[in-house]
């Protein structure tokens, strides 16, 4: 089963409703920290698309693997393109009660309950209404989801110019099989973007606490040190692949991919030296340590045609005619 969504483990009743009252106090921040991620993330993809492979992403057919909740870089795209989204997370549209209870059905009522407290609050339409008010809108064309899991998709071979995802491949139990879906249903020349955050960063083990620090604090990577993991609380299913781990998987599924990165500061290096002069981290090195995400961008080879050779156009030089 393909597991990439934050439904497969639970803080429980008590933190799901403190999350739902630090949420409703800080909406009018949040909302605004919210547009502004969603618009770097969404520039930065086009930009380092085009950098890589010269493809501008513009009049394409998209798919997103896990737009999460607010649908916010697929809203951005499919006001140039036509877009398509697959989760095994749909949410339902409005209040609907049938998809309600298929939501229910494939999650935890914690799940469903904060998702329920979310629409209740207005997070989701507010984050809508001030994206296309900063992108210069009036609104967005209506998102098509799928549910759908990324390692067994239902589309035909061939299909889309730019797959791309963020953050949802290290939520998948089967990677291997994902991507191999993604270079199916690329099209030749189309293009793959799928960007992980990598485990053995600072914030590898997605504890929520942890990701609401917005910046590395002491103590530093708790998740993968023995006198600290036991504080850490995972809010999700993880696969706990390595960078190495990534690397060799996308060489061998994607030959040719080339890389981006996003890192922490080079600051926290006297931190790791400090930390392995203890007996930690001893058996992760600086670059594993420090980038969080692993950008992998791929253009998928067009296909070859194969033309018969032309007719010659040399030169046949004629025998001289003997003279009379």
């Amino acid at each position: 089963m393909a597991r990439y969504s934050y439904s497969s483990m639970s803080t429980g009743l008590l933190g799901r409703l403190q999350e739902l009252v630090h949420l409703a106090r800080g909406l009018p921040k949040a909302t605004k920290s919210t547009v502004k991620y969603v618009r770097r993330v969404h520039g930065e993809t086009q930009t380092r698309v085009f950098e890589r492979t010269g493809v501008i992403v513009a009049g394409k057919k998209v798919l997103d693997i896990g737009p999460g909740q607010q649908f916010g870089v697929l809203r951005c795209f499919s006001l140039a393109n036509e877009c398509v989204a697959i989760d095994t997370d749909v949410i339902p549209s409005g209040w609907d009660l049938a998809g309600w209870i298929g939501m229910l059905r494939h999650n935890t009522g914690m799940r469903v309950m904060k998702t329920l407290g979310r629409k209740a609050l207005g997070v989701d339409r507010r984050i809508r209404t001030a994206l296309a008010r900063d992108l210069g809108v009036r609104d967005f064309p209506k998102e098509r989801v799928l549910r759908m899991s990324a390692t067994k998709m239902e589309f035909e071979p061939d299909t889309f110019d730019l797959v791309y995802s963020h953050s949802v491949f290290e939520h998948i139990d089967d990677p291997e099989a994902a991507l191999s879906e993604v270079r199916r249903v690329l099209r030749p020349g189309g293009v793959a973007y799928i960007s992980v955050h990598l485990y053995n960063s600072h914030a590898g083990a997605h504890d929520p606490r942890i990701f609401a620090q917005g910046s590395p604090k002491p103590p530093y990577w708790p998740h993968l040190r023995p006198t600290h993991a036991a504080t850490v609380r995972p809010g999700t299913y993880l696969n706990k692949l390595s960078l190495a781990d990534w690397r060799a998987l996308f060489e061998r599924i994607m030959p040719g991919v080339t890389y981006a990165a996003d890192r922490d500061s080079d600051d926290l290096l006297p931190a790791i030296r400090a930390i392995r002069e203890q007996g930690e981290l001893l058996e992760y090195n600086d670059d594993e340590l420090l980038t969080v995400n692993l950008i992998a961008i791929w253009q998928k080879p067009p296909v070859r045609e194969v033309q018969a050779a032309p007719p010659s156009t040399r030169n046949v030089e004629k025998p001289l005619s003997a003279p009379n």
